[in-house]
């Protein structure tokens, strides 16, 4: 398995990523995440909202129909074209800014109502001060009691679906697939590592130019990630298990929690 690069996130976000993502082509996954963040945060209308690590703007531009006002920050210039073109073909107003998570000085402090961070685009960075660094940076961005909405994918639900994988030591815990509904196939690999709760997941196209791209990135339980929103400056009052908002349990596929910023900085 290739090793993911230190800054995996930079080169890790190409067509071969959006092309593989069975969920990342899904409308119906999509809208199901949109209604959910809805529900979530019970906002007002023309609510202030951030959509961070936006990508090519498939939550922002519904969130922006629902009559959000919506900003969409993200890493990858390309994504942020695409959403400009999705926004203007949906006759929405959402803007599109690129900054890294870690650092939203483009951003006014106290100029959002609310945050989303969906698709499991927590955790990306090497070292916990950098992922709580993004909390921090959400908090700073956020209006006294603006809302946090964080969906990563649950660890233990996780841990559940490994099994013995062809080649793979059985005290390893990796996931193997392959996806070919484009037409083109994918082989995905997705390895836990126990001492770190780190995934590699590594995805290789197969055909007369193969490519591989490799990502690493940090995944919780739920106690981790209220304890670290806590750490951060904020409240979390409601942890979900999936996207039609059903209760939490070690079995759910999902941990979207939503938290309150506390008054002050972070």
């Amino acid at each position: 398995m290739t090793a993911a690069p230190a800054t995996w996130w930079t080169t890790f976000f190409t067509e071969i990523y959006v092309d593989s993502d069975i969920e990342l082509r899904d409308d119906a996954v999509a809208d199901d995440m949109s209604r959910c963040v809805t529900a979530a945060l019970r906002l007002e209308p023309g609510a202030r909202l951030l959509d961070l690590a936006c990508g090519t703007g498939r939550h922002a531009v519904r969130l922006s129909a629902a009559g959000f006002t919506v900003t969409g920050v993200d890493l990858v210039e390309e994504y942020l074209d695409r959403a400009r073109l999705r926004a203007q073909a949906a006759h929405q107003p959402a803007r599109f800014v690129q900054a890294d998570m870690r650092d939203l000085r483009a951003l006014e402090p106290g100029s959002f109502d609310a945050v989303v961070s969906l698709h499991t685009s927590f955790g990306f960075f090497p070292s916990h001060e950098e992922n709580a660094g993004v909390l921090r940076e959400i908090h700073r961005v956020l209006a006294p009691g603006g809302k946090v909405l964080i969906d990563v994918m649950n660890r233990d639900w996780f841990l559940r679906q490994t099994g013995v994988a062809f080649g793979v030591d059985q005290t390893d815990f990796v996931i193997r697939n392959f996806d070919s509904s484009t037409g083109r196939l994918y082989l995905h690999e997705e390895r836990f590592d126990p001492a770190t709760s780190r995934i590699r997941w590594e995805i290789r196209s197969v055909g007369d130019q193969p490519r591989t791209v490799a990502a690493d990135y940090r995944v919780y339980s739920a106690h981790e990630l209220m304890a670290m929103l806590a750490e951060c400056g904020f409240a979390p009052t409601a942890v979900w298990g999936d996207y039609d908002l059903s209760p939490f349990s070690i079995h759910s596929p999902h941990i979207i929690c939503v938290a309150t910023a506390a008054a002050g900085r972070a």
